[in-house]
This record gives C-alpha cells, sequence and structure tokens, in this order.
C-alpha cells in the first residue's frame, strides 16, 4: 500500500509518516470497481488532529475549558448549608458521577433544578475519562440539534450521516441539559433515534435534565425509567454557584417568616361557641393530615384572620423536616418575583424563575384573592395554576373570602375557581363557616 503524489494536502499528517508522506491521506491500490477505487483514505497519522476539530466542532460548550474548571477537585459533593437529605442527595449524585467516570457502562441520569451541579458533574466524567486517553463526545443537547441542522447545508464540512453516526457510536456520549430544546417533531424523533439507538446497544451515555421525567417525551421516558440500565440521581441541593449554593427558591420563600405557625401553636379557645371550636379542630385535623401526606390541593378559605396562613404554614414547616424544596411564597411577592426577570440586570430569565415556581414539589400560594393586579398577573397566575393542576402536584392555597363557594374568586377568575372546586384534587376547608366544610364528596368536621 504506497501513498500516490498528491497536488494537496489538506489533511495534515504526519511529514515522516511512511504511508502518507506528510499528506494526511492515501489511496489504496486496488481494481476498477472496488469501493474504495479512487477513495482518499485519511492515514492513521492525521486522526488524532481530525478527532480534535472534530470534537471542537461537535462540542457547542467549550469542553476544553469546562473540564479546566469543572472537575472532581473542585466539586463540592457536601455543600454549602445544605439540609441533610439535600446534602445527602448531593453526596450520592457525586458518588455515582465519579464510579461512573472510573468504570463508565450503562446510563447514568442526573436531574434535578436548576443549577443543582449536574452539569459540573457530567463535565466532571469527561474530564476523568479523557484524562486516560479514552473519547467522551459532551454536548449540549439544543446546539447537538443546531449542529445537525447545520449538518444538511451543502457548505457543511461535515455531511449529516457522519455527524449523527459519530453521536450514536462515541464510546461515551454526554448530553447535558435533555428537555431545553424546542419540543418539534423533528428534534424529538432525532433525539429519540440517537437515544434508542445507544439504548439498544447499551452504550454508555450521561444525560443531564432539570425536567422531571414525566415531562420527558413517552418514548424517551421509558429508556430513561428502565432500572436495569438506568442510574437514575436526583439532586435536591440549591444553586450551585462559584463554589457555594444559592438557592432561588429558598429567596422567594417566606416560609421562615413563618417559622413559629406550627399545628403545636395553632390556637383552638377552650371556651366559646362550641360550633366554631369544632370548626377550627376539623380543619387542623385535616390540615394535619395532608402534612402527613401531601398528595393533590388542600386550600384554607375564610375572611382575614381566621388562621389560613398560619394552617398553610405549618403544613409547610412540618413537611420541611423531610422534604427540603418547599417554596411558600404570598401572591404579592410571588408576582414581583415574575416582573424582576424583566428588569435589565436580571440575572435570573423569566423562563427560568416560573418553571422553577411550577416544578416546587410542594408549593404553598398565600392570599389569593378574587382580583389579580393586572390582566398579565392572572394570565400568569392560572397558567401556574393550571400546570399543577394537569399535574396534580402537591399545593396549598390560602384564600381571603368571605363564603365557601369563593363567589368574588368565581366571578373575577372562573377558571382558577372551576379547578379549585375539582372535588377529585382539592380539599376546601372553610375557617368560622356557619356549616359544614365540604370536599371530595365528603363532610369534614361534626
Amino acid at each position: 500500500m504506497s501513498p500516490p503524489p498528491s497536488s494537496s494536502n489538506r489533511t495534515g499528517g504526519d511529514s515522516a509518516c511512511p504511508v502518507c508522506g506528510g499528506k494526511g491521506f492515501y489511496y489504496r491500490d486496488v481494481e476498477v470497481g472496488h469501493p474504495d477505487f479512487g477513495r482518499a483514505i485519511v492515514c492513521a497519522c492525521a486522526r488524532p488532529r481530525l478527532e480534535q476539530v472534530r470534537r471542537r466542532q461537535m462540542n457547542a460548550l467549550g469542553t476544553a475549558v469546562m473540564l479546566d474548571e469543572m472537575t472532581f477537585d473542585r466539586f463540592r459533593p457536601d455543600g454549602v448549608g445544605l439540609t441533610p437529605e439535600r446534602q445527602r442527595t448531593l453526596r450520592a449524585a457525586y458518588e455515582a458521577a465519579l464510579a461512573f467516570a472510573r468504570y463508565p457502562h450503562g446510563w447514568l441520569l442526573l436531574s434535578g433544578g436548576f443549577g443543582v451541579g449536574k452539569t459540573h458533574l457530567a463535565a466532571a466524567i469527561a474530564h476523568e475519562v479523557t484524562a486516560r486517553g479514552e473519547e467522551a463526545l459532551f454536548v449540549f443537547v439544543p446546539d447537538l440539534l443546531d449542529h445537525l441542522r447545520a449538518s444538511y447545508a451543502p457548505t457543511s464540512p461535515e455531511p449529516y450521516d457522519e455527524v449523527f453516526e459519530r453521536l450514536k457510536q462515541a464510546p461515551l456520549l454526554i448530553l447535558d441539559d435533555l428537555g431545553a430544546e424546542s419540543p418539534t417533531p423533528w428534534a424529538q424523533e432525532k433525539l429519540f433515534q440517537l437515544l434508542n439507538h445507544r439504548y439498544l446497544r447499551r452504550l454508555p451515555t450521561v444525560i443531564t435534565t432539570n425536567r422531571p421525567i414525566e415531562a420527558i417525551e413517552p418514548r424517551l421516558r421509558s429508556r430513561l425509567m428502565d432500572v436495569e440500565l438506568v442510574v437514575h440521581m436526583r439532586i435536591l441541593a440549591a444553586d450551585y454557584r462559584g463554589g457555594g449554593y444559592v438557592d432561588h427558591l429558598s429567596e422567594l420563600s417566606e416560609l421562615d417568616l413563618h417559622a413559629d405557625q406550627t399545628f403545636e401553636t395553632f390556637h383552638i379557645p377552650g371556651t366559646g361557641r362550641e360550633e366554631l371550636r369544632q370548626n377550627l379542630m376539623t380543619v387542623r385535623n385535616a390540615a394535619w393530615e395532608y402534612a402527613q401526606r401531601p398528595e393533590g390541593w388542600i386550600a384554607f378559605l375564610g375572611k382575614p384572620g381566621v388562621g389560613k396562613t398560619h394552617l398553610a404554614a405549618a403544613i409547610a414547616n412540618h413537611v420541611r423536616q423531610t422534604q427540603p424544596q418547599i417554596l411558600f411564597v404570598s401572591i404579592p411577592r410571588l408576582l414581583d418575583h415574575l416582573r424582576a426577570a424583566f428588569a435589565p440586570g436580571s440575572t435570573l430569565s423569566f423562563d427560568v424563575r416560573f418553571e422553577q415556581i411550577r416544578q416546587a414539589p410542594l408549593l404553598v400560594l398565600d392570599d389569593l384573592r378574587g382580583q389579580a393586579s393586572s390582566s398579565w398577573a392572572e394570565e400568569k397566575l392560572f397558567q401556574l395554576i393550571d400546570y399543577r393542576y394537569l399535574t396534580r402536584r402537591p399545593t396549598v392555597f390560602t384564600i381571603s373570602t368571605a363564603d365557601r363557594e369563593m363567589k368574588e374568586l368565581v366571578n373575577t377568575d372562573p377558571r382558577i375557581a372551576a379547578r379549585l372546586q375539582d372535588e377529585s384534587l382539592c380539599l376546601l376547608c372553610f375557617l368560622k363557616g356557619s356549616g359544614r366544610t365540604r370536599s371530595r364528596r365528603r363532610e369534614l368536621g361534626v
């Protein structure tokens, strides 16, 4: 096999190479009709440089810079100022990533909210693997799809088939931020083809996502839920920034202002109207039962000062002991938080803010009233509440109203009122009412 003369050296090989003589490619001496006849074949001496170029082209995140900064040595597996439960999930994810980096096999799925350290751990895996001289392809999912689209262009340096094949066959593929892409049919189909190929062949793959599993496209979700292949680590830690953690939801939450409002401090008068005492005891017991197992919705209705916020805070304070991601926020503060995303100096986009609130494991919305401050606020509240209604996410409401039928809310926002009146999901508890609290087709109280 001797390299023939060539007038160009576009590949750039080793000038001392006995195969290509520094051209970077050669032609095989084969008969006419052979598949390799007249085809320039990349020489082995040029492959490292080509692979380096390809990695730069495919890695829109700039892996080289990322790997210098996001290593296991620079990751704090116990976080800073985390609750024991958050610390446990972060430490477990760190150890799972470290084990995967040492022996890449199967799939590793890292999920959690924005900025909890998923990308850092994924990049650390790539750093560890490439340091051993092995290949790891690290790509941001939206940029991956953009690169695939660009490969259709006639001027693309690499045809689509070659780009997609390299993704499918990568010894280790790391897909960062699955779910951040535009959910077009084309994008979903390409992702499914890619991941299904690797799924059927059990090729080592790391995936990070801030989306809940149930929100991922069903075909992909079924593969991500295969416990025989996929190790799923959900991180409950707060936002990882600059070596420490900044929890935007904790900053938004007002629960610390209600730390003294517990079930133990909820006062039920020992004297007075028996009907009123029984009502308070009944509603308190309903709140306590919900706190033991937060499922569906519970709403506390009544005039100002009857104890609605106290019981909502008592639920949140109780659940917080085992589930750190609790968001307790009044409606005015929530809307101010969303509006702040449009300020020139905002470091957190509206989409990120809204998504964090929508996905809160337990959301307490305090002081829902019949009239929003603007049509924009009304629409945002509906979008938030409707999402949690459709996904059946645990949610607690306090509603200022003089009657159990919420007439003011029904008149001003019948869409929200209709969801709150769905007895299959929401338990309505009216404090200081003249009758019994009805919900879920049963009566609470005496």
